[in-house]
């Protein structure tokens, strides 16, 4: 993502909303965005390079984005459907020991699992999913 792609979506920042599931009976609306969790999406040419073919933004709100980087709360997201679901590790029937687990196809718009993939909030290079704060501070430095 370049620097104006960058600089309109914050600019935007102030009109979205989260997009993560904050549960049944709740409105989007009710939970401004502060930030942007940005994964690019891509392939792996060799060995070494990579080439990512798109980008995906996902606005978050304060409250997501803390549990995104605490260690009690887990982010089922399909990148399918954009369907979210948090998952509780202290009461979870499995040891989910990664922030947020990308799923290609769920239950909600899929009869056929295409895939699991993971990500570390706290663990990033600079060429992973982050948040576009975060990316700002680090391309200024």
């Amino acid at each position: 993502m370049n620097a104006i792609d960058r600089l309109g979506l914050l600019a935007e920042l102030e009109n979205s909303h989260c997009e993560l599931n904050h549960g049944p009976g709740t409105d989007n609306r009710d939970f401004p965005a502060v930030d942007y969790i940005v994964i690019p999406f891509g392939y792996q040419i060799d060995e070494v390079q990579e080439e990512a073919a798109r980008e995906m933004v996902i606005p978050v709100c304060a409250e997501c984005a803390e549990a995104l980087c605490g260690e009690e709360w887990t982010l089922l997201y399909c990148f399918e459907c954009n369907s979210s679901q948090w998952v509780c590790r202290k009461y979870a029937k499995m040891r989910y020991r990664h922030h947020i687990l990308w799923l290609r196809g769920c239950p909600d718009c899929s009869y056929e699992f295409g895939g699991l993939y993971f990500n570390e909030i706290t663990a990033f290079p600079d060429d992973q999913a982050l948040f576009l704060k975060a990316q700002m501070k680090l391309s200024a430095a």
